[in-house]
C-alpha cells in the first residue's frame, strides 16, 4: 500500500475504509468458522436455490416421517403390552379353571373363580388403554373409549341372569349378546370405530395397518367367557354343582383358546414393530445422505475458512502498524 502521496486526511480515511472492509471480512469468517456455514449464501449459489430448496423440502418429509414412526412405535408398543399383559391374564385362569374343575373339589373351584370379576376389569382396562391421549383400541376414533366399564357390562349380563332358565340358557343368551351383529356388545359397550386405521405411511414407499379393535371377535370371547365367569362367581345365577363344573370348563377351554389367538396378535404386532424400526434406520441412513448434501452446499470448508481468516488477520496487523505510525493508535483503539 502506498499512501506517499495522499493528505494525512486522504491516509487517514483511506486506512479507516481499508480497515472497516478487513473488520467486516474477519466477523464473516469467524462466523462461518463457528457456525460451519456459508455467511453470504446468496453469493456462493449465485442465487440458484432449487437444489438447495429440494433437499429442504426432502429432509423436512424426512423429519416428519420420523415424528410419525416416533409416535406410532409409542403406540404399538403399547398394543404389544397390552396384548402381553391380557395373554397372562386370560391363559393363567383358563388353565386355573380346568385344573380346580377336574379335580371335583369345590372349595378349590370356588377359590380359583373367586378372581374373574378382578380378571374381567383387567381385560376390559387393557382394552381401554390410552397413550399420548390416544385409545389404542378404538380404531381411527382415538379419542373415544372403546369400552364402557367392568361394572357397567355385568349390569347388562345380570338382566340376562335373572331371565334365563338354567346355566346353557344363560351361557346362550350371553353369546349372543356379545358375539351378535347389532347385540348387546355393539350397541351398548363398543364405543369405538368400525373402521380400523389402515394405510399409515410410515415412509416414502411403506405403509403399515393397525387393524386391532376392542371389537374383535377374540376380545369378546374373551369378555364372554369372563363375564359367565364373574356371574356364577357372584351367584347370580344359581348352578347345580355338576353343571357349574362343566360350565367353567368350557370358559376355561374357551380362554385357552383366546390365548392362542393373543400369541397370533402379538407375532402380527411384532412384525409391525420390526417394520417400524427398519423404516427408522432407512430414514436416519437417507437423512444423513441428503444432510451431507446439503451441508456441501452451505458448509464453510473449515480449513479454507481458518485460512483465510488467518490472512485477514495478518492484513489487520499489517494495516494496524501503518495507522498506528500515522496516528498513534494502540491496537485496542484500533480494534474497537
Amino acid at each position: 500500500m502506498n499512501y506517499g502521496n495522499l493528505s494525512d486526511l486522504g491516509q487517514n480515511m483511506m486506512l479507516r475504509r481499508q480497515g472497516a472492509g478487513l473488520k467486516t471480512t474477519l466477523a464473516k469468517l469467524t462466523s462461518e468458522l463457528t457456525t460451519g456455514n456459508k455467511q453470504n449464501l446468496t453469493s456462493h449459489v449465485r442465487g440458484d436455490f432449487g437444489p438447495l430448496a429440494g433437499l429442504e423440502r426432502s429432509l423436512s418429509r424426512l423429519d416428519g416421517f420420523a415424528l410419525g414412526r416416533s409416535d406410532l412405535q409409542l403406540r404399538v408398543s403399547g398394543l404389544q403390552t397390552s396384548l402381553a399383559a391380557m395373554q397372562t391374564t386370560v391363559a393363567t385362569f383358563g388353565t386355573d379353571l380346568i385344573a380346580a374343575a377336574t379335580l371335583e373339589q369345590p372349595d378349590v373351584l370356588d377359590a380359583k373363580l373367586a378372581s374373574a370379576s378382578g380378571r374381567m376389569n383387567q381385560v376390559v382396562s387393557y382394552l381401554n388403554t390410552q397413550v399420548s391421549g390416544q385409545f389404542l383400541f378404538s380404531g381411527v376414533a382415538t379419542g373415544q373409549a372403546p369400552l364402557v366399564s367392568s361394572e357397567d357390562i355385568m349390569l347388562h349380563i345380570n338382566g340376562l341372569a335373572a331371565s334365563s332358565t338354567d346355566i346353557a340358557d344363560f351361557t346362550t343368551q350371553v353369546n349372543a349378546w356379545f358375539q351378535d351383529v347389532g347385540g348387546g356388545f355393539e350397541t351398548l359397550v363398543y364405543g369405538g370405530s368400525d373402521q380400523s386405521q389402515s394405510g399409515i405411511a410410515i415412509s416414502e414407499q411403506h405403509k403399515i395397518d393397525l387393524p386391532l379393535k376392542a371389537d374383535d371377535q377374540t376380545f369378546r370371547a374373551i369378555l364372554r367367557d369372563l363375564a359367565v365367569a364373574t356371574a356364577i362367581s357372584e351367584g347370580t345365577i344359581a348352578v347345580p354343582q355338576d353343571e357349574k363344573v362343566n360350565a367353567l370348563s368350557q370358559v376355561g377351554q374357551g380362554l385357552i383358546a383366546s390365548e392362542q389367538a393373543l400369541i397370533a396378535m402379538q407375532r402380527d404386532t411384532g412384525v409391525t414393530e420390526n417394520l417400524l424400526t427398519e423404516a427408522d434406520v432407512a430414514g436416519r441412513v437417507e437423512h444423513g445422505v441428503l444432510d451431507m448434501a446439503r451441508s456441501k452446499i452451505t458448509g464453510a470448508d473449515p480449513y479454507e475458512t481458518a485460512s483465510a481468516l488467518e490472512a485477514v488477520q495478518f492484513q489487520i496487523e499489517t494495516l494496524y502498524v501503518l495507522t498506528a505510525r500515522t496516528s498513534q493508535l494502540r491496537l485496542s483503539d484500533y480494534l474497537r
